[in-house]
């Protein structure tokens, strides 16, 4: 009974120094949201990030042209034998009347020039693969198939993509832990000004015996709501911040251009990491801020 009663004392009093130096309060919760809502983008970038990445690689298929010579059963035969290759998932069949019009959609109607005999293109089996990093290999075996003029899927461009991308990730990735760093020093210095200012009353109860663990606690209970506040605020300015981005690209472009990874259960997840987050750095704040007063 006596821990319960003395942990609620550390509890009420860890509360009632949040409105005992309001202006203080006010600065370390704007610091902490600060620096929360900034880890809060970069995780949603990162989430992203990942979504481009993944829907590019998802979305490369192999383009297998077919020779002019063939006739429609050697073209069912080759079918057949893409196939029978091991990590195919499918295939689909485009016509060059299709890949004709395919251009013609894309690029405007002064190609229609090409029509009929003109036509350049060749029939297409479009190839799937199950995974990303099957496609060369699955390239190379098409490529030996007979009537088989070329496959390909873009390597150069697509690797080259993706690479940005993976660079992309871990830029985000060590700017976020940079970040988590400096917050921890930032959140410490402006802790420790609103500790400063009772700095009277710590070194009183010192004087009558209290424990350094008896002082420190409800100090450190009053950098955890800090945190708890900052990461409450930080959740909803980056949930605001994410949906207007979205509704802005929609009003500005006409239609979503880019996918961007849905709100929920994302930000519910988002926010329960910058809770956890804003807890821990608030507590260590005021644990590293507190140690300065009680060091003999």
């Amino acid at each position: 009974m006596r821990a319960m009663r003395t942990m609620w004392r550390h509890l009420r009093n860890g509360f009632l120094n949040l409105f005992r130096n309001a202006w203080m309060t006010i600065a370390s919760v704007l610091t902490m949201t600060l620096t929360l809502t900034m880890v809060g983008g970069l995780v949603f970038l990162m989430i992203n990030v990942e979504n481009i990445a993944t829907d590019i690689e998802e979305g490369v298929k192999i383009r297998t042209h077919i020779d002019l010579v063939a006739e429609p059963e050697d073209e069912e035969r080759l079918e057949n034998q893409i196939a029978e290759i091991e990590n195919v998932t499918e295939i689909e069949y485009s016509s060059k009347e299709d890949e004709y019009q395919m251009l013609v959609e894309q690029y405007g109607e002064e190609f229609e020039l090409f029509e009929g005999d003109s036509n350049p293109f060749y029939n297409v089996f479009i190839v799937s693969v199950n995974e990303p990093g099957n496609l060369e290999e699955v390239a190379n075996q098409i490529r030996e198939l007979p009537f088989v003029i070329d496959a390909g899927f873009g390597e150069e461009t697509t690797g080259d993509l993706v690479n940005v991308l993976n660079i992309t990730r871990a830029v985000v990735a060590a700017v976020a832990a940079v970040l988590v760093v400096i917050a921890v020093l930032l959140i410490s210095n402006t802790i420790r000004l609103t500790i400063d200012a009772r700095a009277t009353e710590i070194e009183i109860m010192r004087l009558v015996g209290a424990k350094n663990s008896y002082i420190k606690a409800p100090l450190i209970f009053e950098g955890t709501f800090i945190g708890i506040i900052g990461a409450a605020v930080a959740t909803l300015t980056v949930f605001a911040l994410y949906q207007g981005l979205q509704t802005a690209t929609i009003q500005i472009f006409g239609l979503s251009i880019l996918k961007f990874a849905p709100v929920y259960p994302t930000i519910l997840l988002v926010g329960i990491g910058l809770l956890i987050l804003g807890i821990i750095l608030g507590s260590i704040g005021a644990n590293r801020s507190a140690k300065q007063h009680l060091t003999i």
